[in-house]
């Protein structure tokens, strides 16, 4: 007898090549888009990030859960006003709407994270702000202080297409010691 009342899906099967990925620059990160919310009717997104030392995104929150994987090296992870050493192998989730921010604080080495956020969009916003790269390990291009300061400018708008807020530059500067804030501003070519 045929069990007709198993669920079934006319979604295919996602597949995602790395030839065929979608690389991104924000700050002096490097994002790979492994998959997309397109390919998971926006159930969730992966990105495979590339922190160099000194890097991290801006202080932020956002609606969707985000869930990182540290794969080599170590980050730094705020969030509300908890500092956490994410070491190889951590895991750490993020809250929506929890203000956060993380930083590679290794004076040499990079970390990868595998990072899943839930529901998809995040990866949206990133292509609409990071200019395109050819693979997951290509650095940042150089950018001019004014277009800097014109995408400075343009960041917040778009964040706010994706339910997205960036915070003050300065939000978790009390938990991060001298030598690391240099560090960052280092990352940033300030």
């Amino acid at each position: 007898m045929v069990d007709n009342t198993f669920p079934t899906t006319t979604r295919q099967l996602a597949v995602s090549l790395p030839a065929e990925r979608t690389n991104v620059c924000i700050g002096a990160d490097t994002y790979s888009i492994v998959l997309k919310g397109t390919d998971t009717n926006d159930k969730f997104s992966f990105i495979d990030m590339l922190i160099p030392p000194g890097g991290g995104p801006m202080p932020h929150a956002h609606e969707c859960e985000e869930t990182f994987y540290v794969v080599e090296g170590e980050v730094a992870v705020f969030c509300h006003d908890r500092r956490t050493l994410a070491t190889t192998g951590s895991a750490v989730n993020i809250p929506g709407f929890a203000p956060h921010v993380f930083h590679n604080f290794s004076s040499t080495v990079p970390a990868r994270l595998f990072c899943v956020v839930a529901a998809a969009g995040l990866e949206r916003e990133f292509i609409e702000i990071g200019p395109r790269v050819a693979t997951r390990t290509t650095p940042p291009p150089p950018v001019s202080h004014e277009k800097k300061a014109e995408m400075k400018k343009k960041i917040p708008e778009i964040a706010e297409k994706y339910n997205a807020r960036i915070l003050p530059s300065d939000t978790f500067n009390h938990l991060m010691s001298r030598e690391e804030l240099k560090l960052v501003a280092a990352a940033e070519g300030e």
